[in-house]
């Protein structure tokens, strides 16, 4: 790879950090991947509507007309195209295709887009303030790599224009939104992205392996340890009255919620494996000296198998209710899903560690990783092997400064260059078998 490439790349990851975006408001990201791509000779792109199935964004994140627009505006004067921008139609996500023309395989590649809600330090010594790339969004930081994600996949796009003579059959390069907020992967599967893959390759940056962080210079060829995940947000209605006054009036939203959330956190574990369970969120009340007549609680949990999913939503779902009738007060569950569990094909591990021993970067190479936790690229790997293609989770090792989803997040940038290299040594690998 050239000089100029890999600083394109790093270019890229910057851009990306600087103007964030939380999930389903991904414009100026969306606009951007598209005008680069469509400069570097990519036909036929899938931009915004036409990348993602809107049936599959939940009502409760599905932005109206006026927010969509506002969204647009602002990725315009953050320096995106119009043109692009008004081709999304107030929607993220991108898809590009390459075909060679030549018979061979399907070969997908997913890389998420979307960022996380938090306050970004402005403190010396933190590389995106000292180099002037820090979040430029208030409250909105890429926390979990996914910057770094998009860099990758922009500079396998040019990698692959620049060795279409070498490839066959087709690849799809899948920027998907929304991978923090759900749904996000399922708008592009219902789309039929997946449906005629014959391998599939997603990825993160700073996984671990056999429970320690995977440094730089090392790589893992897939994970299996994914955890289900459901969240539920939990509205308690009950009616308000004088404490002091007619208080046996009233109906206390505020303490079934509290019931309901230390009760969740007593649900004994599960033999078969990991279970684990949050309340994150409570908001109840309007004033002291009122009994509470409403409530909000925003509830996770996830599971190591799909016995464990159904007992903790079973569990979750009794003390829900039994802490209403305790109080006397109505509820209702807004359900967000559900991110399964998926495991990495043998096949597309090995394909991973025969193209990592290619890249000069790459030291240390294992089969598997660790995730410890959920990630809906699963519901696109079930979808490929469930049609008899074959998919994996593979890992990038890079040294960071804080953990994932923490507001200081940063990354040795030299995992990008590894990346992309990584990614087109998989094409060159793909397209001789």
């Amino acid at each position: 790879m050239d000089s100029k490439l890999k600083e394109k790349i790093i270019s890229y990851r910057r851009e990306f950090h600087k103007y964030p975006e939380l999930g389903w408001r991904e414009i100026r990201t969306t606009a951007r991947i598209a005008e680069i791509l469509d400069k570097l000779g990519f036909e036929n792109l899938k931009v915004g509507i036409e990348a993602v199935d809107t049936k599959a964004i939940i009502e409760l994140v599905k932005l109206n007309e006026d927010e969509k627009r506002e969204e647009m505006n602002r990725a315009i004067s953050q320096g995106a195209d119009k043109g692009w921008v008004e081709k999304t139609k107030g929607y993220p996500g991108v898809v590009a295709e390459f075909d060679s023309g030549i018979e061979g395989p399907v070969v997908a590649f997913r890389f998420d887009i979307d960022a996380l809600p938090d306050l970004q330090p402005a403190i010396k010594g933190y590389r995106p303030f000292d180099e002037n790339f820090i979040s430029q969004n208030e409250n909105i930081v890429h926390s979990c790599g996914h910057d770094g994600h998009v860099a990758i996949g922009l500079g396998l796009a040019e990698e692959i224009m620049n060795n279409k003579g070498k490839l066959k059959g087709k690849v799809r390069l899948l920027f998907q939104p929304a991978e923090e907020y759900y749904s996000g992967a399922d708008s592009m599967v219902f789309k039929g992205y997946l449906d005629d893959v014959d391998y599939l390759f997603t990825m993160h940056i700073g996984l671990s392996h056999e429970g320690r962080p995977l440094p730089s210079h090392s790589i893992v060829g897939g994970c299996n340890d994914f955890l289900s995940c459901n969240q539920y947000d939990v509205y308690f209605e009950g009616v308000s009255a004088h404490p002091c006054g007619a208080s046996q009036e009233g109906k206390n939203a505020l303490l079934a919620a509290c019931t309901a959330a230390l009760n969740i956190h007593a649900i004994a574990p599960h033999e078969e494996g990991l279970l684990r369970v949050n309340v994150g969120e409570i908001h109840a009340g309007t004033s002291p000296n009122t009994i509470a007549p409403n409530a909000l609680i925003k509830i996770e949990f996830r599971g190591e198998n799909n016995n464990i999913s159904k007992y903790a939503k079973d569990r979750v779902l009794a003390i829900i209710d039994g802490a209403a009738k305790m109080y006397d007060v109505k509820y209702r569950i807004v359900d967000y899903g559900e991110i399964p569990t998926a495991q990495s094909d043998k096949e597309c591990i090995e394909i991973v560690k025969e193209a990592a021993k290619k890249v000069e970067w790459f030291e240390k190479i294992y089969d598997l990783g660790n995730v410890g936790g959920s990630d809906d690229a699963t519901v696109m790997m079930q979808r490929v092997q469930q049609r008899g293609g074959k998919a994996t989770y593979l890992g990038l090792g890079a040294d960071v400064n804080a953990p994932l989803h923490n507001s200081q997040f940063d990354f040795d940038e030299e995992v990008l260059i590894a990346g992309v290299e990584l990614c087109l040594n998989i094409l060159k690998i793909t397209s001789s078998s």
